[in-house]
């Protein structure tokens, strides 16, 4: 616990250079923000067009649907994973060994600059939410409890999505390239996580799949919480569960990982 405290404010020192790194490179930030804006404009679109004039579809009304995918859509940009790029140059440039030679963990290094990069983006979503009502929908949540469960929720979701990142990362040590994973994983969690496609329209085999995997964690169940389609202790409890289950999983497989891949450092340019 000491040896933790007393690296605290190098751990804040690293995530502040990634907060500069996103405001450096605020073009590109904002024209990210400005693609999920526009899919979500593509989405309220075609659900509009699916719902020819019904108020609702198996007891979802449209409104509901349209406000469950804008904020489905805006939390991923937040949970995007920096750290699979991040990984993947540092070996190309021939800097992983600097990262590993620095009294720092190089885990809690990933971690720090992760949280750095999401405070950084951070501001610029918030901006983005007038702009998100105008292209789709945003609702208060269901109730006051269902604010606090809901970001009790997205806290958990964002832990998985950064273990992911950190194991998606880990795999450049062996193939110095993962970009092709990045973008399959982009794809997954936009699809099973039900950015796309709310996960009560998923045909039976298809949401059975779903529940198998982690992707959900991220943005069907905090965003089903916050609309109320996840509510009573019981549910929210079991909901919170799993995302406590997913954490403790990838953790043990991302710690697995890391000490058979600090075993083989390849770097190149170094």
């Amino acid at each position: 616990m000491n040896a933790t405290a007393s690296r605290l404010p190098a751990y804040v020192k690293l995530a502040g250079l990634q907060m500069q790194v996103a405001f450096a490179y605020r073009g590109q930030v904002l024209g990210g923000l400005l693609v999920v804006l526009l899919r979500i404009l593509l989405l309220k679109a075609v659900w509009t067009a699916a719902y020819a004039g019904r108020s609702d579809a198996d007891g979802v009304a449209l409104p509901d649907l349209i406000t469950f995918l804008t904020l489905g859509n805006l939390q991923l940009v937040l949970m995007r994973p920096m750290l699979v790029w991040y990984v993947q140059r540092r070996i190309h440039e021939g800097l992983i060994g600097l990262d590993l030679v620095r009294p720092l963990p190089f885990l809690g290094q990933l971690f720090a600059q992760q949280v750095g990069a999401t405070a950084g983006v951070l501001p610029f979503v918030v901006l983005s939410v007038p702009f998100a009502f105008v292209f789709g929908n945003l609702a208060p949540p269901a109730s006051a409890g269902a604010a606090l469960a809901y970001l009790a929720s997205l806290l958990l979701a964002y832990v998985i999505a950064t273990l992911i990142g950190l194991l998606m990362g880990l795999v450049a040590f062996w193939t110095t390239q993962s970009l092709g994973i990045g973008v399959i994983y982009e794809f997954a969690t936009q699809f099973f996580g039900g950015a796309l496609v709310p996960l009560y329209f998923f045909p039976p085999l298809l949401r059975t799949v779903a529940d198998l995997l982690p992707f959900q964690t991220q943005v069907f169940i905090p965003v089903s919480i916050y609309t109320g389609a996840i509510s009573g202790p019981a549910d929210i409890a079991r909901a919170l569960g799993l995302q406590a289950f997913w954490i403790a999983a990838l953790a043990v497989i991302a710690w697995i990982v890391w000490q058979r891949a600090r075993r083989i450092v390849t770097v190149y340019r170094g």
